[in-house]
């Protein structure tokens, strides 16, 4: 039984003591008695208990998002079960796999399939991920078809930006722009 259920059951008898002093009784009475109890839960709401052995199989939001994104082996059987469970999970892998297509083949015409394929989407987050590329379209088709990288310069923003949040409220603009020019 739950501990706020059994609570509840207590106070009904005449209980008029505070929550906490109930809980350390419970915890008391879990450790002479040798209770197996576990106050933990996962994210389906089964109890863990770390020193028991599970029973169960799980797989991990992380391990599924690593596989779709770098291509992490996960089994088969735990990769069917999933996208049978989430089927949008099915068009959200089918969108990391054209949009890597679109930057090994340095192709274009792909960008304009993809979002013409992602701005019909349901899926809000794809849909929008594509809108936003047809937005900036000009800027996206550069950086497919061009070799170089603006990477270098983000870095230096990037930079520049923690530089001026460290010295924020510290001193005027001349010391900001000497650790700027002087920074490593």
């Amino acid at each position: 039984m739950p501990k706020n259920k059994a609570l509840e059951q207590i106070q009904s008898f005449g209980y008029q003591g505070k929550r906490t002093a109930f809980e350390v009784y419970c915890r008391k009475l879990i450790a002479e008695l040798e209770i197996p109890y576990c106050p933990k839960r996962n994210t389906a709401g089964f109890q863990i208990n770390p020193k028991a052995k599970s029973s169960k199989h799980y797989i991990s939001r992380s391990a599924v998002f690593k596989h779709f994104w770098s291509g992490k082996e996960i089994d088969e059987a735990d990769l069917a079960h999933v996208l049978e469970k989430h089927p949008r999970l099915i068009v959200l892998q089918q969108c990391i796999y054209h949009f890597r297509q679109i930057y090994e083949k340095s192709n274009v015409e792909l960008l304009g399939a993809f979002i013409e394929t992602y701005t019909a989407c349901d899926f809000k987050a794809i849909n929008s991920f594509a809108n936003g590329l047809f937005a900036d379209l000009d800027a996206v088709m550069n950086s497919v078809t061009s070799p170089f990288s603006s990477g270098f310069v983000e870095g230096n923003n990037n930079k520049i930006k923690a530089i001026k949040r460290l010295m924020f409220g510290r001193a005027k603009v001349d010391l900001l722009r000497v650790r700027v020019l002087f920074a490593r």
